[in-house]
């Protein structure tokens, strides 16, 4: 159990009491860098170890997620279903330090730039992956370093943007981008820090923002219109040199609206691309790909057809439901029930899926809500209030069934053996009993719900 990457963790700085408590505050740069070189160095090193390890997991009730800032509630709340959640290292990003270029690109146009390490960000990526400790420790989470796979390079790649680019996706994905695109002009800060966005208006300008409706402004994409003004071309060796510059005169009409499409269908084609790389990266590591936004569940489902099984249905409906009674839930508790009491899981995630197959075809989503919470209301209240009732019941009988027992064995060394053996069938129907009423128990799909919560 374990992963190769809490091998690293467990005694790194990154999980250091004290260096938690006061959010890196005492620790130099120096010291912090050296640790993140460090911990990248040992994952890359170990990158096949822990591909082999996410691999090994062979189940359909797998989730692979992209989502930079994963929420502790949801992995607690899915555990009541998943198998195994694949989660993006938010420490393996940190490692990857400011090239140069984008330093240099970055003052030029204005903006502020972070000097050092961002200690806040470190603190809030160490402090949750300590926290899903217990689920690493179950094998429930896998960190993944995601980010690896889309570094950008050192160096700046120039394309050349044959016809704006309209190409370079199918045309009925590239119209699905440009009917959800949102563009928006930007301008300088008053301040000099960079540029600000003018909300919900679009003019000829230098800088635009582009975004995707229901994406969460997740994925924004920024340009800045340059001048480009060639200095040198050598004939023999194929090499120019070229300025760039950003003049304040703004550019006309025609001109910005050609910038403006090639800047639609270049971001289309990015977020396409990082799309189906982490679908393909999902698939290599035999798991179901979760996406966090509408619109990219609607790029796959409408544009590739995908058909929703009944488990990626149901793990939908847990992911999406209310569960206030898991804040009161000892995680490692519920991972120990989900690993040693396999049998009691399963019967609860059959019952899931049964009743959530049967709401598949409800569309209203305030009549598929309500029907979700009664079902959650029957599997735990109802249901465990009946488990507990049943327990009490069954404990009382068994006290009485072992007292009846006790006391024929008090007087059984004068009367001989005859009562001894009564003595021995009593008590051992009292345990039969006992037994056979905990098989019905745990047979019932609530009784893990109700023994999470007794622990």
């Amino acid at each position: 159990m374990g992963s190769v990457t809490y091998d690293f963790l467990a005694d790194s700085l990154f999980f250091h009491k004290g260096s938690l408590e006061t959010k890196f505050k005492n620790v130099s740069n120096k010291r912090i860098e050296k640790e993140l070189e460090d911990y990248r160095n040992h994952c890359l090193k170990n990158y096949s170890i822990l591909i082999k390890e996410i691999q090994e997991k062979r189940s359909s009730l797998k989730v692979f997620s992209s989502m930079e800032k994963m929420q502790y509630s949801l992995l607690k709340q899915t555990a009541l279903y998943v198998d195994q959640f694949i989660v993006f290292d938010p420490i393996f990003k940190l490692t990857d330090f400011t090239n140069e270029i984008t330093t240099i690109t970055g003052k030029y146009l204005g903006y502020q730039q972070e000097s050092g390490i961002n200690k806040q960000e470190l603190w809030r990526a160490s402090n949750f992956l300590k926290d899903i400790t217990p689920m690493v420790a179950y094998n429930y989470v896998k960190i993944f370093p995601l980010s690896y796979l889309f570094e950008t390079s050192p160096q700046i790649p120039l394309n050349l943007p044959i016809d704006y680019y309209n190409g370079v996706l199918p045309k009925p994905v590239m119209d699905y981008f440009w009917k959800n695109a949102q563009v928006r002009s930007m301008k300088k800060s008053s301040d000099g820090n960079g540029w600000m966005v003018d909300e919900n208006k679009l003019y000829p300008c230098r800088g635009v923002v582009i975004d995707f409706k229901d994406t969460d402004y997740l994925n924004s994409y920024i340009y800045h219109l340059f001048e480009t003004e060639v200095i040198d071309f050598d004939e023999k060796t194929r090499l120019a040199t070229f300025r760039q510059t950003l003049p304040d005169t703004l550019p006309n009409r025609d001109y910005f609206n050609a910038w403006i499409t090639q800047s639609i269908n270049s971001s289309a084609k990015m977020y396409f691309d990082k799309v189906y790389q982490e679908t393909l990266i999902a698939s290599n590591l035999n798991s179901t790909y979760l996406s966090d936004n509408l619109f990219t569940n609607e790029l796959l489902s409408t544009n590739y057809k995908t058909k929703e099984s009944i488990s990626a249905n149901t793990a939908t409906q847990v992911m999406n439901m209310e569960l206030p009674f898991l804040n009161n839930i000892d995680t490692e508790e519920l991972m120990k029930v989900r690993h040693y009491e396999e049998d009691i899981f399963t019967n609860f995630r059959l019952e899931l899926e049964k009743n959530f197959r049967d709401l598949k075809s409800e569309k209203d989503e305030k009549v598929l809500k309500e029907k979700i919470e009664s079902i959650l209301h029957e599997l735990n209240e109802v249901q465990g209030h009946k488990i507990k009732m049943k327990i009490n019941q069954v404990n009382r009988r068994l006290r009485t069934n072992t007292s009846i027992g006790i006391a024929g064995l008090m007087g059984s060394f004068q009367t001989g053996g005859l009562s001894l053996i009564a003595t021995a069938i009593a008590a051992g129907k009292g345990i039969k009993d006992y037994y056979k009423d905990i098989e019905l128990l745990e047979n019932n799909p609530s009784y893990f719900l109700w023994k999470i919560q007794q622990k």
